[in-house]
């Protein structure tokens, strides 16, 4: 019988919550003086450590999918949901810390780039590529965004057994507050504080969790007595649903593995932590690579609850209106009770709005800066400053419209081919481009079109009609992306030498 939502479940949870948002608050507030003139507030004083930048970048990486989706996915399909429920998580980020984001943040200052956009478009030497680059973010993490709030939202939903909207209404404005009062500053160390709460959390459930059954032995003894096939680290009797490729076959793991890969450093709110970032020794990229692979490593922990709750609950959940196999994680925080029920809630939440402050922070400043600025250039520094503040609680806003109007299917489709998309785009027109000196414009303005045409289209046929495999289509985003952007680069460099 599946626990049910008590008293003191609802108190802990806002309890835990009110501290969490408080501390968010008063850093963004104490941040306020940092952030006056419109490139502090999209900068700050650049002079973050690697304690604080590995915290922060552990925060937006763990997104309400890690702290929530995930679970549901191995609780779905066993030890074959691994691939695509994080298992690669610190394959994917560390390369990012400790081969892209030193030369990540000497870019940032050398090319005097103030957004992720504005160095793409620096590095091409041009405004026309920050600005598109600008417009595909924007689509991208406006659209991801969503996901963020129905993690949050369904947690809330579960462990108190109210109405979410309130919670996640008061939660946006807070996140929109600290982020307009304190700027790149003030997120930063909101960052770092919600990095180090989800981290803690996450971990302690999942410990908890896993006793609960009886350790790994009890766990996949549950498991196998259950279905046989739930055990098993690749499943072929999911080949016949496209979409579940990722559990299916060998070519649905490999792409799992790009996807993190990709992701890692094509997301802009990750790529933006090296913004703020002094400049490192060896000793504080080695403290800053720790940082991250200790509180990085969540979603391991995390797909333990998953699998603990399949093996303390079978397939009770599917019977859940709405939420199903989503419930995982905040049933087995009910099955514990409080003071951990609230404690988890709060740690969704902090997932959530930590990716959420990143994405919004991106968007809002981005498009002030390489758009709005490139349009007028004119606007004096105050006005572009008040503008990339009402930007910031308008795309804070914007997202909660869609989950409570309950967006259609194909938002949802689109929103899990979001990470395809930034990720194999952005992996080639900014990582790569970091160490390749053949790059060209052409290059990058083709790998955008295609990378966005295939993102569209993927979550048409592969979710909607179903005659595209998961990983065929990662793979053939991936692999068309960089066609594109070596052979188109080859082209522009031969135009401009003739």
């Amino acid at each position: 019988m599946l626990p049910l939502p008590s008293t003191m479940d609802f108190v802990s949870s806002v309890v835990f919550l009110v501290i969490l948002l408080g501390l968010s608050v008063a850093v963004g507030f104490m941040s306020k003086k940092k952030s006056e003139t419109f490139n502090a507030w999209l900068v700050g004083s650049r002079n973050f450590g690697p304690v604080v930048t590995g915290l922060a970048l552990t925060a937006t990486w763990l997104s309400g999918w890690a702290c929530l989706g995930l679970m549901g996915i191995v609780y779905s399909f066993g030890w074959s949901g691994m691939w695509l429920a994080g298992v690669w998580t610190l394959v994917g980020i560390i390369p990012t810390v400790t081969i892209f984001g030193p030369k990540l943040r000497n870019r940032f200052e050398q090319m005097k780039a103030t957004t992720v956009p504005q160095l793409v478009g620096a590095i091409y030497n041009s405004k026309g590529i920050a600005a598109l680059a600008c417009i595909i973010y924007v689509l991208l993490l406006l659209v991801y965004c969503v996901g963020q709030y129905k993690a949050a939202a369904t947690a809330w939903h579960i462990v108190t057994g109210t109405s979410w909207e309130l919670s996640i209404f008061v939660s946006a404005l807070v996140m929109a507050v600290y982020m307009a009062v304190g700027g790149y500053t003030g997120t930063q160390w909101a960052l770092a504080i919600q990095g180090f709460f989800i981290a803690f959390a996450c971990t302690l459930l999942s410990i908890m969790a896993l006793a609960m059954v009886g350790g790994v032995d009890g766990l996949n003894l549950a498991l196998a007595q259950q279905d046989p096939k739930l055990i098993q680290p690749l499943r072929a009797d999911l080949s016949a649903k496209p979409n579940l490729q990722f559990a299916a076959d060998l070519i649905g793991l490999t792409a799992t593995l790009g996807l993190f890969v990709t992701m890692a450093v094509g997301f802009p709110h990750n790529v933006a932590r090296f913004i703020g970032l002094r400049k490192i020794t060896r000793r504080d990229l080695t403290i800053m690579t720790a940082v991250v692979f200790v509180t990085a490593s969540v979603p391991w922990f995390n797909l333990l609850t998953g699998l603990s709750a399949r093996a303390l609950f079978q397939s009770e959940l599917f019977s859940i209106a709405t939420v199903k196999q989503d419930a995982a994680g905040p049933i087995v925080a009910l099955a514990l009770g409080s003071p951990i029920s609230g404690f988890y809630i709060a740690a969704v939440f902090a997932a959530a709005i930590s990716t959420l402050a990143g994405m919004v922070l991106v968007m809002s400043g981005s498009l002030t800066k390489d758009l709005i600025q490139l349009l007028k250039p004119n606007l004096s520094d105050k006005t572009l400053l008040n503008t990339a503040r009402v930007l910031t609680i308008l795309f804070s806003l914007i997202p909660i419209t869609w989950v409570i109007l309950r967006p259609p299917d194909l938002l949802a489709y689109l929103m899990a081919g979001a990470a395809v998309g930034l990720g194999c785009i952005f992996f080639y027109t900014l990582a790569v481009a970091l160490f390749w000196k053949g790059a060209h414009k052409l290059g990058a303005v083709v790998c955008m079109i295609y990378g966005f045409a295939m993102t569209v289209l993927g979550g048409y046929y592969v979710y909607t009609v179903a005659q595209w495999g998961w990983g065929n289509w990662w793979w053939a985003t991936f692999i068309g992306c960089g066609i594109s952007y070596f052979a188109f680069s080859k082209i522009g460099s031969r135009r401009c030498k003739e």
